[in-house]
C-alpha cells in the first residue's frame, strides 16, 4: 500500500468535484505517533472528532451549517496517548462557524460550533 498524506482537503477550485464528491483516498497506515498542526486565531478555529470504532479506517466529512460551501474531509486515526489509544479525525484550521459532521453521504449528524481561536471537540458513536 502507498502511503498518503490525509488533510482536510477542500474541493472548491473544482466544483464539479465538490457535487460529484466519488473518489476515495488510501489512509496511510497507522503511525505509533504523529503530529498535527493546529492553526487558530483570528477568525479561525479547530475542530477534532472522536469517533466511535466504525469510522475506523474512513473519512469523515463536514460542511458549513446552512447547505452553504463544498464539504471537506479528514481521515480517522489511531493516536496513541497516555491512558491508551483512540481514534481521531482533526480539522486543523476551520473558518469560525457552526459545521455539519455528515454520518455518511446522505446523513447530517451533529452540528458543532467552530468558535474564533479555539478548539471544538467532539465525541461520535
Amino acid at each position: 500500500m502507498t502511503a498518503m498524506t490525509v488533510a482536510a482537503i477542500d474541493h472548491e477550485a473544482d466544483a464539479d468535484a465538490a457535487r460529484r464528491h466519488e473518489h476515495e483516498h488510501e489512509l496511510a497506515p497507522a503511525a505509533p505517533s504523529g503530529s498535527v498542526a493546529i492553526d487558530v486565531g483570528a477568525g479561525r478555529g479547530a475542530l477534532v472528532l472522536y469517533p466511535g470504532e466504525r469510522f475506523r479506517g474512513r473519512e469523515i466529512e463536514i460542511s458549513r451549517a446552512g447547505g452553504s460551501g463544498p464539504r471537506v474531509h479528514t481521515g480517522v486515526h489511531e493516536r496513541s496517548t497516555q491512558p491508551g489509544s483512540l481514534l481521531t479525525a482533526i480539522f486543523g484550521s476551520l473558518p469560525a462557524g457552526d459545521y455539519v459532521v455528515w454520518e455518511d453521504a446522505t446523513t447530517e449528524g451533529p452540528t458543532v460550533a467552530v468558535s474564533d481561536g479555539a478548539v471544538a471537540e467532539v465525541r461520535l458513536s
